[in-house]
């Protein structure tokens, strides 16, 4: 504590700015940034680093000092890349505030073959040429040209700048992990008030009178109005059951409808002193406070809350309580949340322990509006294409919550009462029975906050990804126990938003789809780039190794290798995690969440891709090397396997669509790094002190354009098949888009 501030009078703006100079600003110390020292030792511990590094010494310790330095340039190089590129995937994460740090186990899916092999390679080349120098080199050039380095790039940088690119949606994430998982999500559950709607809630009907028979629709307010006699006892009563600094949207609009109607005494009620509250409950879903009157002997009691808790208290008998359940079931159709307001006394000294020992007269009913987000009905509609079921949770009437429910666009078959279920339905079933309930339910309707978790667990039981929104302190066990738990930035508690895993800056639905579409899109990104580079991965392998076998000049040295990585890392990190959404990718059902990122067909996809590209590079060393001089086969070879390489990012954009379709998508980083891809290459070739420094002789206009055609060609096959799909499917497709259509109109 700071000397002369009392903890129990609040502060004033010159002793918080005391407190905040004498202790500093009430936040946590910040743990989660490290030191650039420390990214770099770990980046020094990475195979391909240790090779790309070992490589330089070796040629070094021989005396080559060109090919050592080349070699070492290229190491800064890589690690300055590699730097910035972790820099920004820190300060995404930072950004964020992404607070968990997962951990994992790996096994090196790949370093002992790449070693092993490597090894052989070495045994080899020494026995069968007696040069032991070069046999290190093309060991080390073999490993460099297994390990896929780029899996581990991808897999850290794609979900973090696509957390940084939810943030500017209005969402921020909490988890990493999660943004992958929403592209899995099969079952939505969303709240209803100011997720769904505004959360603008306004008085908008109220029923009073001896036999309810006064009913009056309120307009908009304006300034002051007058209210008609009978209706001002429910008005000021239900104003004495609301707090006098109300949080709650329904106790404001009270607030603000008191404001238009009361004046003086009627609104303020000087001397009036609060003396007892009976707080709402899952037991009693009703607030009752207790008042003392100057004059007066007897304490006012005023209560409001759930009809069918205040008909409760009311002790209605059988007929009078069809009457106020019809007025309720009425008002609720219209979508309308309804309060039931009732008022008593009590003489005692000795409050009862329960408001249930209490008497009150019913007074009347108030129905508030809270208008569907205008945006609402178009997310749920694009949520049902993408196969994700949304449920609607809240705690209002039913009827209200169907009225809402429709009108928010959810599906809710007029013949299907099963689509429907109550928190008195739920707690009367045990768990089995809810887990089949919940196959068909779309509304749920007076559910508590501690039943959500039920709820979740329930669909979890049936295999569904589940999706939960939230923002009270009771709602954190449901939020944590979800798949993907979403918090409430605006009216959410700290507690909820800990819990969660995504919290919506503005409480809005419609920002949880375009999460979806976003994890949907990175998930896609990361198939693409992962693809990619077993792809170009093959034929890198390949001719580090065949040439040797079959007795040729070695073609890939380390430092070729490291020039291709200059051109892969990038193409992994930046360009494909650009990559905009496929049209069709809310089209689809959602991805099976134990399914491998890469598919096995994906997998023998980029395996043809590389076997492709090897035969060709191979074909055009075999072609070039009895008609050139070395130097200038292997750059022939070298022009051919880097032109494939550009052709592969271009190819590998899309498993579907033709090339001339993907290259009207636009992605300004891919063609940024495609530029500067061919520019390295011709500077590799024709610089003079470039090209004796990677053992190439300069190609002549002809034979360059011919090796660029051959990487060209090298994925033609695949669009050809790509073709030929389109051709077979499309009768398939205009059916099903056709089936699509009719049953839309």
């Amino acid at each position: 504590m700071v000397p002369g501030i009392q903890s129990d009078s609040g502060l004033s703006s010159e002793q918080a700015a005391q407190a905040l100079a004498a202790q500093g600003p009430n936040t946590l110390p910040d743990t989660t940034h490290r030191a650039w020292w420390s990214t770099l030792a770990e980046i020094l511990r990475e195979p391909m680093f240790l090779l790309v590094l070992a490589a330089g010494l070796l040629y070094l310790g021989f005396g080559d000092r060109r090919d050592g330095l080349t070699l070492l340039v290229f190491v800064l190089v890589t690690l300055g890349m590699t730097l910035y590129q972790q820099g920004r995937t820190t300060r995404a994460i930072e950004a964020l505030h992404a607070l968990t740090v997962p951990q994992a186990r790996v096994v090196r899916t790949l370093a002992w073959m790449a070693l092993g092999l490597s090894a052989v390679m070495v045994l080899l080349h020494g026995l069968l040429r007696g040069d032991w120098l070069q046999a290190l080199l093309a060991g080390v050039a073999l490993a460099m040209a297994m390990l896929p380095e780029e899996y581990a790039v991808v897999r850290t940088v794609f979900p973090a700048l696509g957390a940084h690119r939810l943030s500017k949606e209005g969402v921020l994430t909490r988890s990493i992990p999660a943004i992958e998982t929403l592209g899995s999500i099969t079952v939505l559950c969303s709240d209803k008030t100011g997720t769904l709607t505004e959360n603008r809630m306004t008085v908008a009907h109220l029923v009073a009178g001896p036999q309810l028979q006064e009913r009056i629709d309120l307009p908009a307010l304006v300034g002051q109005m007058r209210l008609p006699a009978p209706f001002l006892p429910l008005l000021e009563s239900a104003l004495l059951a609301s707090v006098a600094e109300p949080f709650d949207p329904m106790e404001q609009a009270i607030h603000r409808l008191g404001r238009c109607v009361l004046s003086g005494p009627d609104l303020a009620h000087p001397g009036w002193r609060l003396v007892q509250v009976y707080a709402l409950s899952p037991a009693l879903r009703a607030l009752s406070q207790a008042w003392t009157v100057p004059g007066q002997e007897k304490q006012r009691v005023v209560t409001k809350g759930a009809p069918e808790a205040v008909i409760d208290l009311c002790h209605l008998d059988a007929q009078r309580r069809r009457q106020v359940e019809a007025l309720v079931d009425e008002m609720a159709a219209r979508g309308l949340r309804v309060l039931a307001v009732a008022r008593g006394s009590f003489s005692g000294r000795r409050w009862p322990a329960c408001a249930h020992d209490l008497d009150f007269d019913f007074l009347g009913l108030l129905g508030l509006s809270d208008p569907v987000r205008a945006e609402v009905p178009g997310a749920v509609a694009e949520c049902r294409a993408a196969g994700i079921r949304v449920i609607m949770i809240t705690g209002d009437h039913p009827v209200t919550a169907r009225a809402v429910a429709q009108a928010a666009g959810l599906e809710l078959p007029a013949g299907c009462p099963d689509a429907l279920l109550s928190g008195h339905e739920l707690a009367a079933l045990d768990d089995e029975a809810l887990r089949q309930r919940m196959a068909t339910v779309r509304v749920c309707s007076r559910i508590a906050p501690e039943q959500k978790l039920r709820i979740v667990q329930a669909l979890q039981a049936r295999g569904e990804i589940v999706a939960m929104t939230g923002d009270g302190v009771n709602d954190a066990p449901a939020l944590r126990a979800a798949h993907v738990g979403v918090a409430m930035g605006r009216r959410g508690t700290d507690v909820a938003r800990q819990a969660a895993a995504l919290v919506l800056v503005d409480d809005d639905f419609a920002a949880i789809v375009r999460a979806i579409r976003a994890g949907r899109r990175i998930f896609d990104n990361l198939g693409r780039a992962m693809a990619y580079t077993l792809a170009v991965h093959v034929p890198i392998a390949g001719m580090a190794l065949l040439p040797v076998l079959v007795g040729w000049p070695v073609l890939l040295q380390p430092m070729h290798i490291a020039l291709l990585e200059l051109v892969i890392n990038p193409a992994c990190s930046v360009a494909f995690e650009n990559e905009p959404a496929d049209p069709s990718v809310m089209r689809r059902p959602p991805r099976d969440v134990s399914a491998p990122l890469l598919a096995r067909g994906m997998l023998w996809q980029a395996a043809w891709q590389g076997l492709g590209v090897l035969a060709v590079v191979m074909a055009g060393f075999a072609w070039i090397l009895p008609l050139r001089p070395e130097s200038e086969a292997r750059a022939f070879a070298f022009a051919i396997l880097v032109s494939a390489n550009l052709a592969l990012i271009l190819s590998s954009r899309s498993a579907v669509d033709p090339l001339p379709v993907t290259l009207r998508i636009p992605n300004r980083n891919l063609w940024i790094i495609v530029i500067l891809a061919f520019v390295l290459l011709l500077c590799a070739l024709q610089q003079p002190l470039m090209a004796h420094v990677m053992r190439f002789s300069p190609l002549s206009v002809q034979d360059l354009a011919l090796a660029c055609s051959l990487g060209l060609l090298s994925v033609l096959w695949f669009e050809l098949v790509k073709a030929a799909r389109a051709c077979l499917h499309a009768p398939a497709k205009a059916l099903r888009e056709g089936t699509q259509s009719g049953k839309a109109c």
